[in-house]
């Protein structure tokens, strides 16, 4: 600290102002004895009246305090100041921190998510769900659309600024390549890009969501769903599944939204039935609700039939739909679409507009030229075929070496749920004990709205697994758990 004589602020002042801006700063914390009277006045240069007079203004203003036969030190608890305060005012307010700040904004804090290690691909056999076999990913097929998305000529096309509006040539090939597949077909102008299926479903849950609206979901579902709809929503609701899917009754009749997974649930992978899919349509219209759609596991669907999706069968425009490229091409790359009335994508452009003006240009002209040169479906048929090959290992091994844990794991998916039926074995424990053998497999509980329905219940994948490797990685798992039981006997 340094004094200038020559200003005209007096000694006093500064010293005090000097020493307030230390302790505000957190560069003197409280508790921090101060320099003596005289030392200080030593250092300065300055009379001891000078130092004593500033230190009374100090404790005057409560920032530090005189201990009996001790000296000065900085306050235990002092008021924060703003820029419009005079030196040595303080406000009334107290101080919180930015976490403080965030925890009173945000309600989504005690919702756990689904969790794996970071370097899941570097096991030996990683059960892990919703990712892909990279060795199986086009790397070649991908560069040169690359290329031809970065042609000089079209530097303008995509380096610009697009405002709001996205890549034509891909809302095309989703309009006239992607849907028609689900038996939906749109017009353009009700088309918009996303950042994946959970970006559409943000997106989503800002338009209808308020304080006094209520969102329903599925029971267990999508444990970052809840965690979006919470967020947004006054108050959520869980309705529970069975074996047609989601459960429509008098319950959902205080809805405003409902989101639902009716092709391939999550987490059970149970379809929804053509029955219970007419019912849900029929009390959106009754109930004047809205329904949100997650085909996210459309494209790698191996049956050779399914049935249509909720969004083919509307006529009053009361769904948007969320579809992905993140399963069939990769996680990675974050490019989806939602497809709803005209109006309802006006209004999301607009609000993706004010996170991000459009998914990046380059990445949805590339996607485009991979989807126009054939690329994506030869890639999809690889896909499915191998799919098909690793369910049909999965399945025989489980059956085998774990018949009693199975709990679902329907054709067409690339998931297994497995739950001790004696309920003495947790997930956790399991899903530990597994990794330690190098097996990784995922516990459910966050699905579950009641954590401990969900506490035994753990998840098989097969898509990034290689398939030479799923047999010996299900026999380590019937080791773990048979070495589980023994001890716990």
């Amino acid at each position: 600290m340094s004094i200038d004589k020559t200003q005209s602020s007096g000694l006093r002042d500064q010293i005090v102002s000097q020493i307030s801006r230390l302790i505000f700063e957190g560069l003197m914390p409280s508790g921090l004895k101060l320099a003596s009277c005289r030392g200080l006045a030593r250092d300065l240069d300055v009379s001891i009246n000078t130092v004593v007079a500033a230190y009374r203004k100090l404790e005057e203003e409560q920032l530090i305090e005189a201990r009996p036969r001790s000296g000065y030190y900085v306050c235990s608890d002092v008021g924060i100041r703003t820029d419009g305060d005079a030196i040595g005012r303080t406000s009334t307010r107290q101080r919180t921190s930015i976490g403080q700040k965030l925890n009173k904004l945000r309600r989504t804090e005690e919702i756990e998510t689904i969790q794996r290690p970071n370097d899941w691909y570097k096991y030996d056999y990683p059960f892990v769900c919703n990712q892909i076999d990279d060795g199986a990913f086009p790397v070649a097929d991908w560069r040169e659309c690359t290329r031809l998305a970065m042609n000089r000529k079209h530097l303008k096309i995509w380096s610009a600024d697009g405002l709001y509006e996205d890549c034509f040539e891909l809302i095309e090939q989703v309009r006239q390549r992607i849907l028609p597949r689900r038996g939906i077909f749109e017009p353009s102008d009700s088309i918009l890009i996303t950042l994946g299926s959970q970006n559409g479903l943000f997106i989503t849950s800002l338009l209808f969501g308020g304080r006094d609206k209520t969102a329903v979901m599925e029971d267990p579902g999508y444990p970052d769903a809840r965690k979006i709809l919470q967020a947004n929503f006054g108050n959520v609701r869980f309705q529970p599944i069975d074996s047609e899917g989601l459960i429509v009754d008098e319950l959902l009749r205080e809805a405003d939204l409902v989101f639902v997974t009716p092709n391939r649930q999550h987490p059970t992978t149970v379809t929804m039935s053509e029955r219970r899919r007419k019912a849900l349509l029929q009390a959106a219209e009754e109930y004047d609700f809205y329904i949100v759609e997650d085909d996210y596991e459309c494209d790698v669907d191996y049956r050779h039939s399914t049935l249509l999706p909720l969004r083919s069968l509307d006529d009053t425009d009361r769904l948007i739909y969320l579809g992905s490229l993140s399963k069939g091409l990769s996680p990675g790359l974050r490019l989806g679409y939602l497809a709803a009335a005209p109006e309802f994508i006006d209004a999301a452009r607009d609000c993706r507009g004010m996170m991000m003006r459009h998914p990046p240009m380059i990445l949805q002209h590339t996607a485009a030229a991979f989807i126009n040169l054939g690329y994506y479906d030869g890639l999809l048929r690889r896909v499915r075929q191998n799919y098909e090959l690793r369910w049909h290992l999965a399945d025989t091994t489980i059956r085998e070496k774990l018949p009693h844990f199975l709990k679902t794991g329907e054709f067409g998916g690339t998931v297994f749920v497995l739950s001790d039926p004696e309920a003495r074995l947790d997930a956790m424990t399991i899903c530990q004990a597994a990794l330690k053998r190098g097996v990784i497999v995922e516990p459910i509980g966050p699905c579950f709205s009641n954590k401990t329905a969900g506490r035994y219940h753990f998840r098989l994948g097969v898509s990034s697994i290689q398939p030479g490797s799923i047999r010996k990685g299900i026999e380590l798992l019937s080791e773990v758990i048979s070495d589980l039981r023994a001890t716990n006997s």
